[in-house]
């Protein structure tokens, strides 16, 4: 009789769920946001997402080929990178688009993922890293226009006046609140069901939601995180006299908070932490909006994305202040 010992990684017992039908599962719970991003802004949106997705894939690719690994594209965490980058950017004119989005998305799969430990093991959310990396060098751009036409006119049309690029999304609620521009706020109606002002995740509020309710059925995230960095945000604006409300339903808190913030590599394991955790990212979005909005209009703009990744640096803190007393152990 012939018996083999088979020793193998954890977990022994699972229901079932891979890595794999995970990622698919949350791109399939991306579906209705992207189909309202891509009624509304139509060509833009299909060029943000194509160059975003296909950007990410090549990233992983050339990274792992580096690491002297084999491309793992079916699970579809690549793709899932790209889809959640390309939702938090906005519509814009497609020739700085595609070579700029491009490189947003092959960052974030060869750079703040694969080279920072690989799938599971990144400690910062790689969508939001990337998104951080492009807004940067957006504003170092447009800081650094005046001296490159000083250099050479030809570089006027594409850098001098970069707010006409954005012309394909109007004026996004934050911007009106800081005073930024003279229009009409958008009613709690418009930004709930249906806005064409910002980045592609803000269109809907409404398809957000429903995406969040298709992962809480298939047990992929708790609410502990979006509950609470919501509801900070909330408290915190209101007591400095913001409009909460608008606070909440712009600048893709509500995204941000359920598709990002719930993140397994980048969020605490235990529901105490994700509670501080959230706590966390709701204090630092309020912060950053009402101290940045008139100074750096940028970083409150940004203040979602530079929310939790301050506090993806905090996980491994919050891990062990928050973990469970072994059995046998005295706490």
């Amino acid at each position: 009789m012939n018996t083999k010992l088979l020793v193998e990684d954890g977990p022994h017992l699972h229901r079932g769920v891979s890595v794999k039908s995970a990622m698919w599962d949350v791109i399939v719970a991306l579906i209705p946001i992207t189909l309202t991003s891509l009624i509304i802004f139509d060509f833009e949106a299909v060029l943000i997402i194509v160059s975003c997705i296909v950007g990410a894939l090549l990233g992983e690719v050339v990274a792992r080929v580096v690491k002297g690994e084999q491309p793992r594209l079916s699970d579809g965490s690549a793709m899932l990178t790209g889809l959640i980058l390309a939702l938090t950017l906005p519509p814009t004119a497609w020739w700085m688009a595609i070579p700029s989005y491009f490189m947003g998305g092959f960052v974030a799969t060869a750079i703040f993922r694969e080279l920072m430990g690989g799938l599971g093991k990144n400690p910062l959310n790689p969508a939001i890293a990337s998104r951080i990396f492009l807004l940067i060098c957006r504003m170092a751009s447009v800081y650094a226009a005046p001296f490159l036409v000083g250099i050479s006119p030809a570089f006027k049309p594409y850098l001098y006046d970069i707010g006409s690029l954005d012309a394909f999304s109007k004026a996004t609620p934050l911007m009106i609140m800081a005073g930024k521009v003279e229009e009409a706020m958008p009613s709690y109606r418009d930004l709930f069901l249906l806005n064409e002002g910002g980045s592609l995740a803000e269109t809907s509020i409404l398809a957000v939601l429903i995406g969040c309710a298709y992962l809480v059925y298939k047990g992929h995230i708790k609410l502990h995180i979006p509950l609470t960095a919501i509801g900070t945000t909330f408290v915190v604006t209101a007591i400095f006299g913001a409009d909460p409300i608008y606070h909440i339903l712009s600048g893709g808190l509500i995204f941000g908070a359920i598709f990002m913030a719930t993140d397994w590599a980048t969020s605490p394991i235990t529901n105490k932490g994700k509670v501080i955790f959230g706590i966390g990212i709701g204090l630092l979005v309020a912060i950053l909006r009402l101290i940045f909005f008139n100074q750096t209009l940028w970083v409150g703009v940004g203040a979602v994305a530079f929310a939790i990744l301050i506090m993806n640096a905090f996980v491994p803190f919050i891990d062990r202040v928050t973990a469970r007393t072994k059995f046998g152990e005295r706490a």
